[in-house]
């Protein structure tokens, strides 16, 4: 019992914290919850054997975890021998409720048995959204964002890691409020996925993820951004602030909710 209130709490924090950064346009009609972004490293050997074993159970992730939204290989801008996949929980608590329940699956435990061999390494965040940079940008939450699939679709996340501070974070979100949504408009092709920062994990690191008709069309897009003048600014009030700074181009799986 004890437990269970310690986790309501912390759900609780959590969707106060995302609304701190939230601007004063509508509210959402939901909470925007909280995401979690999932690597796991494959051995080479086993890559194609994972996929396949992943791509068979696609269903039952879905019937089991409601808010799987994506399964992504990278391409390029990172270890290619991994998978990418990310989920939408309402709180803490719901996610322990959800994870809880899968454990006790059959299938999933089969599933979970059949992988084991290929996989090297798992880890596992938790992202708060940055409500402020998501309304900026004109984007639905990430729950909401439900594109129609095309052929050739990249996805684009780029992560920033930050100096310690408590206001690295809340500094890098308000200048990117400003910025966004002179980024956009500069290409029409920009399609805000997911902006957000870190709660668990490597603390003050923040990630962006777009959708992009391709690779080229990811590019097209920044080289696009970099003639505006006032994303020339935001990016120039951030930089300082910025340790390390990665972008990986990510495909999306045939089985992937998000394509």
């Amino acid at each position: 019992m004890i437990a269970k209130k310690m986790i309501c709490s912390l759900a609780q924090g959590g969707r106060l914290l995302s609304r701190s950064f939230s601007s004063s346009a509508t509210p959402s009609s939901h909470t925007p919850g909280l995401l979690e972004w999932r690597r796991y490293k494959i051995r080479f050997e086993g890559m194609q054997e994972f996929l396949r074993l992943t791509e068979e159970s696609a269903a039952l992730r879905k019937s089991l975890h409601p808010g799987w939204l994506g399964f992504f290989t990278p391409d390029t801008g990172g270890c290619l021998t991994s998978v990418h996949h990310i989920y939408h929980y309402d709180d803490m608590l719901h996610r322990q409720e959800v994870r809880a329940k899968a454990s006790e699956d059959e299938g999933w435990k089969a599933y979970r048995a059949a992988i084991g061999p290929h996989v090297v390494e798992q880890e596992s965040s938790i992202f708060k959204p940055a409500v402020q940079c998501i309304e900026a940008a004109g984007a639905p939450l990430i729950q909401d964002f439900k594109p129609e699939p095309e052929e050739g679709v990249m996805y684009e996340l780029r992560k920033y890691q930050l100096h310690p501070g408590y206001g690295s974070v809340p500094g890098l979100i308000e200048s990117f409020s400003k910025g966004l949504p002179h980024k956009v408009a500069a290409d029409s092709n920009s399609k805000l996925v997911y902006f957000g920062f870190i709660d668990v994990g490597m603390l003050n690191t923040v990630i962006e993820l777009w959708r992009y008709p391709s690779l080229a069309a990811s590019i097209k897009a920044r080289e696009s951004a970099r003639k505006v003048a006032e994303w020339k600014d935001c990016i120039n009030s951030v930089t300082p602030n910025v340790q390390h700074f990665r972008t990986t181009a990510l495909h999306p799986t045939s089985f992937s909710p998000l394509r």
